[in-house]
């Protein structure tokens, strides 16, 4: 949902997503004079419950304890661009922006007044807006995004400086619902009318597989094709382990072996031909008398580290057209068939609609992998080229033709924003470095904290996982074009942007286009994540420059805990004059774009 008002030079836009809230602020040009900041207060209409939103950085006149909690009422929000994270889905907010003026000594004060009990009103005027976020539990909007590596911080805040692998609840909040929905969704196969059709990569997870056997048990037709290609590194590492006396370590082994525990009365069935290829898919199609209803997709591995480590998202279509596709997926690769099979059938499932943007119908367009060509990452790299905002999250390297895309000409009106699980993905170092000089392009890499959550979401990612998915963090794939214009284009599924998942994979994408509302918790939760490792990534860079080291732009960024919880300590905070919003005003400027394209003012 979206909503916009201005009042005295202020405008406030919101976007709320399910778990999160992204503000869009601007400020008109003859009211920048002396301005500090905004302090951004929200209440909870549902149950009264009012609170200034937090910053991470304070006034340099602030000399509370690096331990106090800090609000925007005493620091005002040097940006144009927010963030509340601690929204509950399918909830009425009201929020108030007020733009601060006078000395930084004097807002400091009024700021510390207003965070008292009751205190409130001590920080008068301002614009409102009111809305309700997204609900998850609705059908039309069934997106679970989990909370993902970036979450450190909120974590060690919650569960303490603890590993949660022993921790029920601290894997429940950073599964955040996605684990809890999946299992919904299998648990809607209630009787002998239902079925369930899986279709899975890393099929492990001890308690999704009882979700499917519990169905069984109760009637339901439940069948499943899994991953068990081995390619001939995979079998030379199996046969190293079990000469050491060690487990095999291959995807097929590992789902071997969950299924044999898991005690079916069922039997899966092995998606085996062409070893050198990956069986990637993870979707579930639900089905009532036969006839399919809702199909369970998304970009998360039934692991604990696709559940509680990566970023990743689940998402439930109640669509019959949608759902009768995936049907056909499945129907397919139950057979095993070799790749030319496979791409044959893909093209007749699910035709690609064209290779340029204006050939997407609206509403939900399925497509499916391996192709016989390059195609859909042809129509993915024009979506890219064409938009005039874009979001592209890329857990491995993108292909030549969506870099390609990212680096091509732009308007000044333009802004491109990636996030990125390595800079491997968008081609190393030096080329992220190379894109960062221009303003239409935005970058942020996923950087870690050193915390025992980072070690706890390593060992998952590094040890039980494939090897496939070692030390990756963000893992969801989107692209998301003109998110917040009227007709959005939103890329998401189980395929990653590269040549191998186009052209040998078994894979699923989905295309939304004009769904506003799915594409507002997707664009809120990219946001979320990019912001968060963002501020890593120059909180890292702060860090060095502090100890006196000298920035190797190869190394990995990773700012230490004593550094996340005090920036002050590293020279990270707020201006206390007007000069803050300076670049924010410069025609073409990325800060510029970013506060037009989020306020609603390009």
């Amino acid at each position: 949902m979206r909503v916009k008002a201005s009042k005295d030079g202020v405008t406030l836009r919101v976007i709320a997503g399910t778990h999160a809230v992204l503000l869009g602020l601007d400020l008109a040009e003859a009211r920048r004079a002396g301005c500090l900041g905004f302090s951004i207060e929200r209440t909870d209409l549902d149950t009264g419950d009012r609170r200034w939103l937090p910053n991470l950085l304070r006034l340099r006149a602030d000399a509370r304890p690096p331990s106090t909690w800090i609000t925007t009422a005493s620091a005002p929000l040097q940006k144009f661009r927010w963030g509340d994270y601690t929204v509950e889905p399918g909830r009425r907010y009201r929020y108030r922006a007020v733009a601060r003026y006078g000395t930084s000594a004097q807002v400091l004060a009024d700021g510390v007044l207003a965070e008292r009990p009751g205190g409130f009103d001590a920080v008068p005027g301002g614009v409102t807006v009111e809305l309700r976020t997204e609900d998850n539990r609705q059908a039309a909007t069934a997106v679970f995004f989990n909370r993902g590596a970036a979450a450190s911080k909120a974590y060690n805040d919650k569960f303490g400086d603890n590993d949660p692998d022993g921790i029920p609840a601290a894997k429940e909040w950073l599964s955040r619902g996605l684990e809890a929905a999946l299992l919904a969704f299998l648990a809607r196969a209630q009787d002998g009318e239902w079925a369930l059709h899986a279709v899975v990569y890393e099929f492990q997870k001890a308690e999704l597989l009882a979700g499917l056997k519990a169905a069984s048990d109760r009637g339901a037709a439940v069948e499943v094709v899994f991953h068990a290609r081995l390619s001939s590194a995979e079998a030379k590492a199996d046969a190293k382990a079990v000469a050491a006396g060690k487990p095999k370590g291959s995807t097929k082994a590992k789902n071997e072996a969950a299924i044999a525990a898991a005690q079916f009365g069922f039997a899966p069935k092995p998606r085996a031909s062409n070893a050198s290829a990956i069986m990637h898919d993870k979707y579930v199609v639900l089905l009532n008398k036969g006839q399919p209803v809702a199909v369970w997709t998304g970009s998360t591995n039934w692991t604990d580290g696709g559940l509680y480590g990566q970023l990743n998202v689940g998402h439930a279509i109640d669509d019959v057209a949608v759902a009768a596709a995936y049907e056909q997926s499945f129907q397919l690769l139950k057979g095993d068939p070799d790749p030319k099979a496979t791409k044959a059938a893909n093209a007749k499932i699910t035709p690609l609609p064209g290779k340029a943007r204006e050939a997407i119908p609206h509403g939900i367009t399925p497509l499916f992998s391996p192709q016989s060509d390059l195609g859909m990452l042809e129509l993915y790299a024009d979506v890219c080229r064409t938009a005039k905002l874009l979001m592209v999250s890329a857990p491995f390297e993108l292909h030549d033709l969506i870099k390609a895309a990212l680096k091509s000409p732009a308007g000044a009106d333009v802004l491109r924003y990636v996030l990125a699980d390595k800079d491997g993905s968008l081609g190393g170092a030096e080329a992220v470095e190379i894109m960062e000089r221009d303003p239409a392009f935005a970058a942020a890499v996923a950087t870690q904290l050193q915390t025992p959550l980072h070690d706890f979401q390593s060992k998952l990612l590094e040890g039980k996982e494939s090897f496939h998915h070692a030390g990756v963090h963000v893992h969801s794939k989107i692209i998301a074009a003109d998110p917040l214009g009227p007709d959005p284009i939103l890329i998401m599924g189980s395929a990653n942007f590269s040549s191998n998942s186009t052209t040998s994979n078994d894979s699923n994408v989905l295309i939304f286009r004009g769904d506003t509302a799915v594409t507002d918790i997707y664009v809120a939760d990219f946001m979320r994540m990019f912001e968060h490792y963002l501020f890593r990534y120059h909180l890292a860079r702060k860090e060095e420059a502090a100890k006196g080291a000298a920035a190797d732009p190869d190394a990995p960024k990773i700012p230490s805990a004593a550094a996340a919880a005090d920036p002050a300590s590293v020279g990270m905070g707020l201006a206390d004059d007007d000069a803050w919003s300076a670049p924010y005003y410069v025609a073409g400027s990325r800060q510029a774009r970013d506060r037009q394209a989020f306020a609603g003012q390009a």
